[in-house]
């Protein structure tokens, strides 16, 4: 259940998720501001509004596909320093967009459902070169959405495995692979990235 403390969402259904919290707090004041890449004039217009006086509880929703550095940076002193009787609400798919920053300073809820991508269809135990071929063969025209679902799933899994040396330069891999996407980068070339870097730490 939604709660009124300032928090990220990680949601793809922005309009269901923004709708329970306004049946949720309906005495509260709510104030939206949506976009695909939310950048520093929403920052500015968000934190603008934040500091209008109101009698009501005020919610602010920042929903967005992707975040940019510099709106975030913007938005840090206030998410650390919310004026009297003010929660933001942050609505993003993905968690590994947002700044550390961002992060270390709110709660992250997930509601994202469950999807096809629940497994990556490889065998982590016996991985091998042609392991790999075979499950970049079976990916080859996934889309964008879906390979970076497919990076997620492959994360836990590796680490769930034992089977891999998980220092840091594999789970920034990760990290960095969702960010190429999320950039336009091939999903072929960036699985191929994955895998290869995966190939090198096994154990």
């Amino acid at each position: 259940m939604l709660s009124a403390a300032s928090k990220i969402v990680l949601t793809e259904r922005f309009d269901e998720a923004f709708a329970r919290l306004k049946s949720e707090f309906a005495d509260a004041s709510f104030f939206r501001v949506e976009a695909d890449d939310f950048l520093i004039e929403h920052a500015k217009e968000a934190i603008a509004h934040a500091y209008l006086t109101s009698e009501k509880e005020k919610i602010i929703v920042l929903i967005a596909k992707r975040f940019t550095p510099i709106a975030q940076s913007k938005l840090l002193k206030i998410l650390e320093e919310p004026p009297s009787k003010t929660r933001f609400i942050l609505m993003t798919p993905t968690k590994s967009g947002l700044l550390p920053t961002i992060r270390s300073r709110l709660p992250v809820e997930s509601e994202l459902v469950a999807t096809e991508a629940e497994t990556s269809g490889l065998d982590l135990k016996s991985f091998d070169l042609s392991h790999l071929f075979e499950f970049l063969q079976a990916n080859r025209r996934t889309d964008a959405k879906k390979a970076k679902k497919l990076c997620e799933v492959l994360a836990k899994e590796a680490i769930k495995s034992g089977n891999f040396r998980l220092d840091e330069s594999l789970l920034e891999t990760f990290e960095e692979s969702i960010k190429l996407l999320d950039m336009g980068s091939p999903p072929n070339f960036v699985l191929t990235r994955l895998g290869l870097k995966l190939l090198r730490r096994k154990m």
